[in-house]
């Protein structure tokens, strides 16, 4: 866990959640996989916050099996 993810301001703690979701989204992409509702969020209990939103259970299930090929 990154330094800037465990006490950021106020005020940069939605910014670190969006460029979280951002990555995750473009580590997604290349898994050829999206969560239409993934997105940076407002701070929870001061942390940066990360909505990884719904999706199509077809495209949980490919998320699932991706996963499973790699651990």
């Amino acid at each position: 866990m990154d330094a800037q993810t465990t006490n950021p301001e106020p005020q940069d703690a939605l910014v670190i959640g969006r460029r979280a979701a951002e990555e995750l989204a473009e580590a997604l992409t290349l898994a050829g996989l999206k969560l239409p509702s993934l997105n940076g969020s407002y701070p929870v209990m001061g942390r940066p916050h990360v909505e990884l939103g719904g999706a199509s259970a077809d495209a949980v299930f490919a998320l699932a099996r991706w996963i499973k090929e790699r651990v």
